[in-house]
């Protein structure tokens, strides 16, 4: 059986995500192209990265930096993410560490911040896209990269510790908290 070539590979033509590494223009002339469905994964995250990232960094200038970080990061990786099992959840992965490597040298006084001291990461993340970003179940596990019946149950956890936590001691949910 004769091995056929595979095609060459033709850029598409979609307009990039405002968040995303813009290719560059190298100085033979070649353009950089970016898979469809890495540009695709960005136009979906993107704006939930960035609106749950303001509520974890008080500084808009930094949240967009660290998102742009993340999806470089994602995009350098791009294959890996692929072959994972679960795509999203390794993307939510790497920007929780880029804000948790960003937050290191602040203080954490933010009403966000008090769930991450008290809940484990995943039921914080939870919370804080529930109650601080309004997204519903459906959304919340999209993002994170989970079923929704985990969104369910680590809420419900959360909300059972946080009820009972002095620190807590209960935060109202105007505060948006919860």
């Amino acid at each position: 059986m004769a091995h056929r070539p595979s095609p060459p590979h033709k850029p598409v033509s979609l307009p990039l995500p405002h968040c995303a590494i813009s290719p560059p223009t190298l100085t033979s002339g070649l353009t950089v192209a970016l898979p469809a469905d890495y540009i695709g994964f960005c136009m979906h995250y993107q704006d939930r990265y960035l609106r749950y990232t303001r509520v974890r960094v008080a500084d808009p200038g930094l949240s967009r930096e660290l998102v742009e970080t993340t999806l470089g990061s994602v995009a350098v990786n791009w294959a890996d993410l692929l072959a994972s099992p679960c795509p999203a959840a390794e993307a939510w992965a790497i920007l929780g560490s880029v804000i948790a490597q960003a937050a290191r040298g602040q203080a954490a006084t933010s009403l966000s911040s008090v769930a991450y001291r008290i809940l484990p990461a995943l039921q914080a993340d939870v919370v804080i896209l529930r109650h601080r970003l309004c997204l519903s179940n459906e959304q919340t596990a999209d993002l994170l990269g989970v079923e929704e019946s985990v969104v369910t149950s680590q809420l419900r956890m959360a909300h059972r510790t946080m009820s009972g936590h002095p620190e807590h001691s209960p935060i109202p949910a105007a505060t948006g908290l919860l």
